[in-house]
């Protein structure tokens, strides 16, 4: 996602008890970060593994694992193979320990109900109501109402944004932060130039070189092009900015300094 998951990543102790609230109904009284990465790569070697065809015509993969001692942990084990190898054959998969030890065997072997993995629940925030986040008191929430679903024209919803933005922003660092984040997250509605025409309108001063992508440096291929295309003046500003895929408030920095010059 790039810049975008920053975004959320920024704000989600913001907005994660708020939405899981409206997307849930889940009302979190007391919560613990837990700091822990998730590995991403599990190296796993099984016993024995062989895609099979048995009588009845069935194709699966069979995997047979054998053990000496009692393993607490293994169906936990048991069931992060079973995960890794549907994800990479997507093939049924079936599981057999061996036990090979003196010792009755205790070993836990089903997993329950609540530790089962059988998918997960999928929310799309498009279905979210714009207006409803545009009220809230909290200025990282105001801003997802930009990926919401839009109740009326989006330019009215954007100006909505920015003044709520404006009203709660404390100070004007902060508010240059909270606008740079709804122009990030614009480009996924392809709102981008919609947005940063609202800006313009609106009493605010916004900073383009604090933009993600202009600090990358983008600029120094791309400035060449957005000089030539204003030089020109085939294009509208607009059209250069949409046609480069640039913000357009660097395409107006390029021909200001031009007309400085």
């Amino acid at each position: 996602m790039g810049d975008y998951d920053k975004v959320i990543k920024e704000n989600i102790e913001s907005i994660f008890l708020p939405l899981l609230e409206k997307f849930t109904g889940i009302r979190v009284v007391r919560s613990t970060q837990i700091k822990d990465k998730v590995q991403r790569t599990l190296e796993r070697e099984p016993d024995f593994l062989k895609r099979v065809t048995d009588q009845h015509g069935n194709t699966f993969l069979l995997q047979l694992e054998f053990q000496t001692q009692n393993d607490p942990q293994m169906v936990y084990r048991m069931a992060e193979y079973k995960a890794l190898l549907q994800r990479k054959y997507r093939l049924p998969v079936r599981q057999f320990v061996i036990y090979l030890g003196t010792r009755k065997p205790t070993m836990r072997t089903q997993l329950t109900a609540e530790e089962q993995i059988s998918g997960f629940t999928l929310q799309n925030i498009h279905e979210l109501n714009a207006d409803e986040l545009t009220t809230s008191e909290i200025p990282e929430e105001i801003i997802l109402s930009i990926l919401a679903n839009p109740t009326q024209p989006v330019e009215k919803v954007i100006a909505s944004i920015i003044a709520r933005l404006q009203a709660l922003a404390r100070t004007e660092m902060e508010l240059q932060r909270y606008i740079q984040q709804l122009i990030i997250l614009s480009r996924l509605r392809k709102l981008e130039i919609v947005t940063r025409k609202k800006i313009e309108e609106m009493p605010i001063t916004y900073d383009p070189t604090t933009d993600g992508l202009y600090q990358q440096g983008f600029e120094q291929k791309t400035l060449q092009a957005i000089t030539k295309a204003v030089q020109q003046g085939i294009l509208t500003l607009e059209q250069i900015a949409e046609m480069l895929e640039v913000p357009l408030d660097t395409v107006i920095q390029v021909r200001d300094s031009l007309e400085k010059g």
